[in-house]
C-alpha cells in the first residue's frame, strides 16, 4: 500500500476505485481524521452537494495547504500520473 492519502469527492466513484486499485489509501474530506495529500475533486459533479447541505466543508487546520487535482482538467486517465508527481 502507497502512503499518500487521498481525499476523493463524494460522486467520483470511479476515480476512488482507480487510486484504491493502484494502492492508494482514500477517503472523503469529511471522514479523513489524518492529514490529507492530495484532494481530488470535479467542478462538474453536483453529487457532493446533496451530501453537503450546509453548503461548506470543515477542513482541520493540518489540510489548510493541500495539493487539489481537478479530475475534469487532467481525465480519469492522467489522475496516477498526476498523484505520482507528488511523490
Amino acid at each position: 500500500m502507497k502512503s499518500k492519502l487521498i481525499a476523493v469527492q463524494e460522486g467520483l466513484h470511479e476515480t476512488a476505485e482507480l487510486l484504491k486499485k493502484q494502492g492508494y489509501r482514500v477517503t472523503t474530506i469529511d471522514q479523513a481524521n489524518e492529514p490529507i495529500d492530495v484532494i481530488i475533486y470535479s467542478s462538474k459533479n453536483k453529487e457532493y452537494l446533496a451530501h453537503n447541505m450546509r453548503g461548506n466543508i470543515s477542513i482541520p487546520s493540518y489540510n489548510q495547504f493541500v495539493k487539489m487535482i481537478n479530475v475534469d482538467e487532467v481525465g480519469i486517465n492522467n489522475i496516477i500520473n498526476n498523484v505520482e508527481e507528488l511523490e
